[in-house]
Parts: C-alpha cells; sequence; structure tokens
C-alpha cells in the first residue's frame, strides 16, 4: 500500500472522526483490494492507492458503504452526464470555464487538523453563458484531484464559501430538487466528500426556496452547517480567518487570480487522468 505519512494532528483526526487507525486501515484497504479484483468492471487496474483510500475516508472505514460508494462513482457518467462527458482539460470549453475560477480549494487551511476552504463563484459562469451544471462539474474535477492530494480534504472535509453574487434568476431557477438530488448524489454519495460547513454569501431573492430544496436531500447535522451572509463577513471572519481569504475577500492571501492561474494549471496537469478515468469507458 503506497500512500502518503499522516501528520500526528491528522493521525489523530483521522482515528477520532472516521475509525481509522494503523491496523484497521491496512486490512479495510486489503479486503477492498480483493473485493475490486472481482469486479473488473470498476477498473480496478486503475485504481490508485490513495485514491483507495481517500474513499475509505470518505465512507469512515466502512467496507460496504465504501463499496457502494466505489459502485456509484463508475455509474456517474449514466446517472450524471451533464457532469461528466467531456472531462478534457484542454477543450475549448473546459479551458473558458477554468479561467473563469469557478471553483477555487485555498492554499492554506486554518490548522494542521482543520478542512479545506474552497471558494465558488457561481456568478461568474454567466460571463460565458454557462450553466450550474458546468460549475458542477469544474468542482468535480478538482474535487477528484483534491481527493488524490489533499489529506486535510479527504479527513478534515471542506468548508465551503459559495458566493451567490451576480447569480441572476436564470442560475437560481436551475436549483430544482432533481438538480439538487442529483448534486448530492456526484458529491455525498459517490465521491465520498465530508462537508463540514456551508457558507452562503450575497445571497439573492428567493435563495431562502433554493437552500430549503438543498435541505431536503441532508443530513439533520449537515442542515444545521449551513450559514448565510450578507455583504459584510465580520460573521464568517469569526470562523474562517480573514488571513487565508484572498484580497477580494477582506483577506491578505494572495488574489483570486492567483488561484484561478493555480488550479487552471492543476487541473491540465491532471490531464492524463481525466482521459484515463473517463467513466464513459
Amino acid at each position: 500500500m503506497e500512500i502518503r505519512p499522516l501528520s500526528d494532528a491528522l493521525r489523530k483526526k483521522a482515528r477520532e472522526e472516521i475509525n481509522e487507525n494503523p491496523e484497521t486501515l491496512v486490512s479495510n484497504f486489503n479486503e477492498l483490494r480483493e473485493w475490486l479484483n472481482e469486479h473488473p468492471q470498476l477498473k480496478s487496474e486503475i485504481i490508485s492507492d490513495q485514491w483507495l483510500v481517500a474513499f475509505l475516508c470518505g465512507s469512515k472505514h466502512n467496507l460496504e458503504k465504501c463499496k457502494s460508494k466505489i459502485e456509484r462513482y463508475y455509474t456517474l457518467s449514466t446517472a450524471a452526464p451533464e457532469f461528466y462527458a467531456n472531462r478534457d482539460p484542454l477543450d475549448p470549453q473546459i479551458q473558458e470555464l477554468l479561467k473563469l475560477g469557478l471553483f477555487l480549494p485555498l492554499k492554506k487551511c486554518a490548522s494542521e487538523d482543520s478542512p479545506r476552504i474552497v471558494i465558488v463563484r457561481v456568478g461568474e459562469v454567466n460571463k460565458v453563458h454557462g450553466s450550474l451544471s458546468d460549475i458542477c462539474k469544474i468542482g468535480l474535477m478538482i474535487a477528484e484531484i483534491l481527493l488524490l492530494e489533499d489529506d486535510n480534504f479527504t479527513i478534515c472535509g471542506e468548508d465551503l464559501v459559495t458566493d451567490l453574487k451576480d447569480m441572476g434568476f436564470g442560475l437560481l431557477r436551475q436549483w430544482t430538487p432533481a438538480f439538487a438530488r442529483k448534486l448530492f448524489m456526484c458529491f455525498e454519495n459517490a465521491l465520498t466528500i465530508r462537508m463540514a460547513r456551508i457558507n452562503l454569501l450575497n445571497a439573492p431573492i428567493g435563495m431562502k426556496t433554493a437552500v430549503a430544496i438543498f435541505k431536503l436531500f441532508l443530513k439533520e447535522k449537515l442542515k444545521k452547517r449551513i450559514y448565510i451572509y450578507n455583504e459584510d463577513y465580520e460573521e464568517m471572519f469569526k470562523c474562517i480567518p480573514k488571513s487565508l481569504l484572498p484580497k477580494e475577500y477582506g483577506g491578505t492571501e494572495g488574489t483570486l487570480q492567483d488561484l484561478t492561474d493555480h488550479w487552471k494549471n492543476k487541473v491540465e496537469s491532471y490531464r492524463s487522468w481525466y482521459l484515463r478515468e473517463n467513466l464513459k469507458d
């Protein structure tokens, strides 16, 4: 099993929150590998050790739950083709979306064992007459990189900062129960992403209805982790230190353009992953 070693803080967090210890990790991993070898349709030959461990973390080392998530992941091209068709980072349409900086994980966490903070800029997609599906596609592509590279993301989860400025009615009306169910299926039920907080900024009129729709698919504990802020971010800064945020959000950690360039380059560097991991094959 070839995976990154965890820091002491993350090892403690993994033990306390996702039931991980060295013995169970090895035994669960080995059992999962054996199961995958019996299911060649799940592409067991290209599943890396780190990718497999990410699924174990997201399932809190519950093997049956982990198996179900892996099976769901490899059926997403049928269940959600709008999110998984054409994921070549060099495709002109994907390039256009990457330049917008729609989904931007921050470079630093609040502490060694804190969740990864991710800024989602919904209204930016209107600049290219895009859709919510476009935002989700880019978000899922980057989330896969985080599952492979970021132990804070896999173990501690994600603090989502969703900026709804300039969202407009056109995007808001795309947020239907069917769309929300599909998005939840991808992020929570298939990709094993742990959601620590959902922070909504600059919410437009009608957002309360959209949030109510989303809550239909959330577990009770996650419903209590949704926070709505206006343009005054001081309350948010009590939970997310401004020192971690780019200057456009009142912080001091670089700019949105810095993050956009970084993640565009990162996604492009994973081109072979997306082409190989094409869920339609």
